[in-house]
């Protein structure tokens, strides 16, 4: 990964056999998703008569808004943990770094650019190996909680549901879940920005002129470190999970909303479930379609109607839109007007 040029677009990576390859290329995977994913969602909105889901969000007012005024609280848990492995930062720069990170991540359809901003934002007030090294660490740790909130799901749904297929399908996208952060912790183990540079060294002449593999291995070595510091990381694993928990809050609030309370047993199944779902569709950009479809699954079990679940789901798509667009034209205008030392919030830092 490289810099961003001052002006004009990044000149695509040549191929092995001295090609450029067009940033399109990489691309029209992204597209494809994101497209299947609103077909999907477009299919499920015309099977449960549209006009009558989106009246329904539209006639949640001042729900709507609570719902979206809400999400401070998780975001805020969110933002303490990550805290724990980046102290010198001020709570209230990770927030607002959090929030553009996450924006960017609901509203575009750009895998890990979130994670890619708040690396390049916080390398702006600390050094730029421990800004990459918290955002991969905070990341596993995410990762790894939602297994644990997923498991809580999947106890919940058990005492409710005989559907096997549901569960068996649910399961599997828990086993996603534990893979994945195992993995991903394992190749941070392994030296994974390390390998990572050796490997776009070897195929790319752009990737030798931006970064050092002696870089790489600095950053390897501060996930090190900080994965050796045990109770700030178990500090900000227990806040990740909260964060997790407290999400669930806003299932609550929409569904108050939309005239079908539930318990907060059967909101914290949904959101754990639901995410799960998002996250296992890690092809399809911000899980569109699959995370709604999970949702109309998932209430059906506990007697939401199907109407009722997507208008739930579309409340939490509004939700995504209002906070993610200024998020987006926030990070927009930082890297336009405030290019960083060390690149724009788009480039992978280096100290």
């Amino acid at each position: 990964m490289r810099n961003r040029p001052a002006e004009g677009g990044a000149p695509p990576d040549p191929a092995p056999d001295g090609r450029r390859v067009p940033p399109q290329a990489v691309r029209i995977p992204v597209f494809v998703g994101w497209l299947v994913g609103l077909g999907v969602l477009a299919l499920l909105l015309v099977e449960h008569d549209a006009r009558d889901v989106l009246a329904a969000v539209a006639a949640l007012g001042w729900w709507l808004a609570l719902l979206v005024a809400f999400h401070a609280v998780p975001l805020l848990i969110d933002a303490i943990a990550w805290r724990a492995l980046i102290e010198p930062l001020r709570l209230r720069t990770l927030v607002a770094i959090r929030w553009i990170g996450e924006g960017v991540n609901g509203v575009l359809p750009v895998p890990h650019l979130g994670e890619i901003l708040r690396a390049g934002l916080a390398a702006r007030h600390v050094g730029g190996r421990l800004a990459a090294a918290s955002v991969v660490v905070d990341v596993t740790l995410g990762v790894a909680t939602q297994a644990v909130f997923t498991a809580i799901g999947l106890a919940l749904l058990s005492l409710l549901a005989n559907d096997g297929v549901v569960l068996r399908s649910l399961l599997l996208a828990a086993a996603i879940l534990v893979a994945s952060a195992t993995a991903f912790y394992g190749l941070q183990r392994a030296g994974g920005f390390r390998l990572a540079a050796l490997l776009a060294h070897r195929w790319s002449k752009a990737a030798r002129r931006t970064f050092g593999v002696a870089d790489a291995q600095a950053i390897d070595d501060q996930v090190r470190a900080l994965y050796g510091r045990r109770r700030p990381l178990l500090r900000s694993a227990a806040w990740r999970l909260a964060g997790w928990i407290a999400g669930a809050g806003e299932i609550w609030i929409a569904l108050r909303g939309l005239g079908h309370p539930i318990g907060l047993g059967d909101a914290v199944m949904l959101e754990s479930l639901s995410q799960a779902a998002r996250t296992a569709a890690f092809a399809i950009p911000g899980g569109l379609g699959v995370q709604d479809g999970a949702l109309l699954v998932l209430g059906a079990q506990i007697g939401i109607g199907g109407d009722t679940a997507l208008a739930l789901a579309l409340a939490k798509r509004c939700r995504e839109l209002v906070l993610g667009v200024p998020a987006a034209a926030a990070a927009s205008f930082i890297q336009t007007r405030s290019p960083a030392a060390n690149g724009s919030p788009g480039a992978p830092p280096t100290a």
